[in-house]
């Protein structure tokens, strides 16, 4: 029998030529040496260095604008992504210390910002805050050293300097009313909350404020005047995002849409699509006219492009750079409506529902859920005043005689019918009252797969939103980023109009919630 114990003796005999041969073929070739070899190109790999420098694409505040507020924030876009060991400022005086620098006497002094610039857009953008207000009526240069470098080591060719932006004057640097805005901002894909987020507010083009979100992504100012102002996210790794909000009254809350920013990684481009449906009876609607926007609730400005949906109802927009945007639809006989769509990739089902023109006194609300939501089956729950001056609870079980239970129908005169009960995402649930009356309306959502989860966040994170078409007058309303299972949408009476609730609380029993 053969042993392998005495067998190991024998191994270094046999590996050790085994290794010099095996040596002496990776060095040579029929080419000869490894260095020859590479010199016939069979295995050398070409690089060209980069030796491009940077430039400056863009300045925030915009050059030579003027009434630019007090405490805004200022920031540089650069060409291409850059390295942000060089991208300093001054924190501790006001020398004109760092590669960032904000001045208002030709950089003999510099301004003290509240700490490093802020890296966003794939480290592109660069963003730093004026440890104080900055004075009214003055004329600041922002500029960029050739210490300014990117990853391969290039430097700005020549030190960059602006030709300056204009502070307001007292009576009108900062945008002072009793509104608030609010909001919050969570990641794209595992939905989870984004801290540090920086969230600028802009009005008629003047950035008013600025604020970052919290540990729970959630974000807040107020003392806003009345107007409509576009909202700037930015955040180190993710792409860079706006959105329009407008508050249209004094005292008002508005929450706005949820983000889901989007990771730097995301594909540069992709095709959207989905299909657009009739609001009431779920049916296809061909040769909708649809223009689409950059940003979030975005309804005027530059189309980013056109689209028309087929017989089927579908539409299609390729080669759409990677963010958020909004599409705003238009048909004859039916109301303009807008929704939110994304990019990162190729994205398919975004689909949306459209409302037949109504008239006057009738009032349709339109819940809806988009694809790849946390929730999966949402209730519209509707209380409504009867003819005895009191109150009726209608939701999809809602059992009237005659009437099948998800076509619910009350009253002789005016009809309040539930058109559309879906149960999963996306999702649409349509309820239409044919003619208000006078007395108390009140309208929640609830989540119905999540009812008895006490402490639950779906609802929150579902991306949710509510619109309400009366008396040629659409009022979108979006769901609050608090835990819950039930929210309470808002109040409605026919001389006080809509009033926003926007609460959230827990509830099991969906026959208790009115």
């Amino acid at each position: 029998m053969y042993s392998f114990k005495k067998s190991k003796s024998f191994l270094p005999l046999v590996i050790i030529p085994l290794l010099l041969l095996l040596n002496n073929c990776s060095d040579s070739s029929e080419y000869g040496s490894q260095s020859d070899y590479e010199k016939y190109g069979a295995g050398a790999t070409s690089t060209t260095a980069d030796t491009t420098s940077p430039t400056i694409t863009s300045v925030s505040p915009v050059d030579n604008t003027s009434s630019v507020a007090v405490n805004s924030t200022v920031a540089l876009t650069f060409s291409e992504k850059m390295s942000t060991s060089t991208i300093s400022t001054n924190t501790s005086d006001t020398t004109c210390s760092g590669s960032l620098q904000l001045s208002s006497d030709n950089f003999t002094t510099c301004v003290k910002m509240s700490a490093a610039p802020t890296a966003s857009n794939d480290n592109q953008t660069f963003t730093s805050t004026p440890a104080d207000n900055l004075s009214t009526s003055t004329t600041y240069k922002l500029q960029a050293t050739t210490s300014v470098k990117d990853p391969a080591g290039n430097a700005l060719a020549t030190a960059y300097t602006t030709n300056g932006f204009t502070t307001a004057s007292s009576s009108s640097s900062s945008s002072s009313g009793s509104g608030t805005i609010q909001g919050s901002v969570i990641s794209y894909s595992g939905s989870s909350a984004l801290s540090g987020v920086g969230v600028s507010y802009a009005l008629s083009g003047t950035t008013v404020d600025n604020t970052t979100t919290d540990s729970s992504g959630d974000f807040t100012k107020s003392s806003l005047a009345t107007g409509t102002y576009t909202l700037s996210y930015s955040n180190s790794g993710y792409v860079d995002e706006t959105q329009s909000a407008t508050l249209a009254t004094d005292n008002q809350t508005l929450t706005v849409a949820k983000l889901k920013m989007l990771s730097t990684s995301c594909a540069s481009t992709g095709t959207i699509s989905g299909t657009i449906t009739d609001a009431v009876s779920s049916a296809n609607v061909s040769s909708v006219a649809i223009s689409i926007r950059r940003g979030l609730s975005t309804t005027s400005g530059t189309v980013y492009n056109t689209a028309t949906t087929n017989g089927s109802g579908v539409y299609s927009i390729s080669s759409v750079a990677r963010g958020w945007y909004t599409l705003q639809t238009s048909k004859s006989g039916y109301s303009d409506s807008t929704f939110h769509v994304v990019s990162c990739g190729n994205v398919s089902s975004q689909d949306s529902s459209i409302s037949t023109t109504l008239a006057s006194g009738a009032m349709r609300i339109v819940l809806s859920w988009p694809t790849g939501s946390t929730a999966a089956d949402l209730d519209s729950h509707l209380q409504i005043p009867d003819n005895s001056s009191g109150s009726f609870h209608i939701y999809y079980d809602t059992n009237v005689a005659g009437v099948n239970h998800k076509k619910y129908l009350y009253g002789a005169s005016d009809n309040v019918t539930l058109d559309r009960d879906e149960t999963s995402a996306a999702g649409t649930e349509t309820v239409s009252i044919t003619a208000v009356r006078s007395g108390n309306y009140s309208y929640s959502v609830h989540d119905y797969t999540n009812k008895a989860n006490a402490s639950i966040s779906k609802l929150a994170n579902s991306g949710a939103s509510v619109k309400v078409y009366y008396n040629s007058t659409t009022t979108t309303y979006n769901v609050p980023n608090n835990a819950g299972t039930l929210w309470t949408v808002f109040t409605f009476t026919s001389s006080g109009g809509l009033v926003e609730v926007g609460t959230m609380s827990y509830q099991s029993a969906e026959a208790s919630i009115y």
